[in-house]
């Protein structure tokens, strides 16, 4: 087996990153692992005392339990999309796989096994674009046993494992914006069917969007951008029945995990508790897919775990309308008659520069 690199894009978060170092270092196949870490150069003077801790904690720690940690200390600033698009060319220089993860997550005892071993069952699948290793805090539906569950309707980032010859596959599909332009194929296959109100809501805005403006997290390889790939192409995630990750950066510190209160302990996305959600505790991992089908009922309770009121979902169903009854270029027409006053004003004051 190649155990895949794990790579780790951080700034001056010191307390995440060091709880995210460590949980990982206990995980079995620890050993076995290389880690590539990004620190990127503070933007402004508030980063620089985070900095300067990472900095010298990844010298004294040394490859702690791994194979190999390897260090990249940017120079200037690269901002977080470039740190990260860095780091990851530098893996795959070496590596026909990764696992990805945010420096605010800590792990289960067996998550690398998990990652791993899914990595190696679902290779050859072409239908399996993602292995993730967070779960929402969802009682699934699944068989008896399950561990795993293979489904259409969100992939997460919070610890994400993939394949560099699938992803360079479909990079234009992102990139240049060939998915948002296959709407008439999704309307024509009833993609829309697999997808939960949140995604719908931002993928048919988005390909109903002639301008472009505002498109950009599902015109590059985002959380956002992958789940609502799996719908319009027919593809699937690999995801814990139990999460195998806990994501503590709901504190309002990083770039977009909002703050959420933690007394809330709520039982919808924009309340939920993250930091105290529950983990796998195990220390092994033995795949076991779920062979139950019980996709639309996970759709419908993970549609209602990331909740989006009438009233949110008003504009995305009437394009939906449009386009299975009037045409895409009718809901295109009615995007542009309904444009977002904010999104109008960033086009205003950009032709105004040039």
């Amino acid at each position: 087996m190649i155990y895949a690199p794990v790579i780790i894009p951080t700034l001056c978060r010191y307390k995440h990153f060091k709880e995210c170092l460590e949980s990982l270092s206990k995980c079995k196949w620890a050993e076995e692992t290389e880690v590539f870490v990004g620190l990127d150069y503070p933007a402004k003077e508030s980063h620089r005392h985070g900095y300067e801790k990472i900095k010298s904690y990844l010298k004294d720690v040394g490859d702690m339990t791994f194979k190999k940690i390897h260090v990249f200390e940017r120079e200037v600033n690269y901002g977080a999309g470039k740190n990260g698009k860095a780091l990851k060319k530098a893996a795959l220089e070496r590596f026909d796989v990764y696992i990805t993860s945010e420096d605010d997550n800590v792990f289960s005892p067996n998550f690398l096994e998990y990652m791993n071993t899914c990595l190696e069952k679902y290779k050859d699948d072409s239908d399996v674009v993602a292995i993730c290793g967070y779960s929402y805090p969802i009682d699934w539906d699944v068989s008896d046993g399950a561990t795993v569950l293979k489904q259409q309707i969100n992939v997460s980032a919070w610890g994400a494992g993939m394949w560099k010859a699938k992803e360079n596959k479909w990079n234009d599909h992102y990139y240049k914006g060939i998915m948002l332009a296959d709407l008439p194929k999704f309307i024509k296959k009833r993609g829309y069917q697999k997808m939960i109100d949140a995604c719908l809501k931002e993928y048919i805005e988005a390909a109903c969007n002639i301008t472009g403006v505002g498109n950009g997290m599902l015109t590059s390889k985002t959380d956002i951008a992958y789940r609502a790939f799996l719908a319009v192409y027919d593809k699937y995630a690999i995801t814990p029945v139990v999460s195998k990750v806990r994501n503590m950066g709901f504190d309002g510190s990083g770039l977009y995990c909002q703050k959420i209160d933690t007394e809330l302990n709520g039982k919808t996305a924009g309340t939920y508790n993250y930091p105290n959600q529950p983990i796998d505790d195990a220390a092994d991992f033995v795949l076991v897919e779920n062979s139950k089908d019980s996709f639309e009922e996970n759709r419908k309770r993970l549609n209602a775990f990331d909740y989006r009121s009438p009233r949110q979902m008003a504009k995305a169903r009437r394009l939906l309308w449009l386009c299975i009854h009037c045409g895409i270029w009718s809901a295109k027409f009615y995007s542009l008659v309904v444009f977002p006053r904010v999104i109008a004003i960033k086009i205003y004051n950009r032709l105004r520069r040039k």
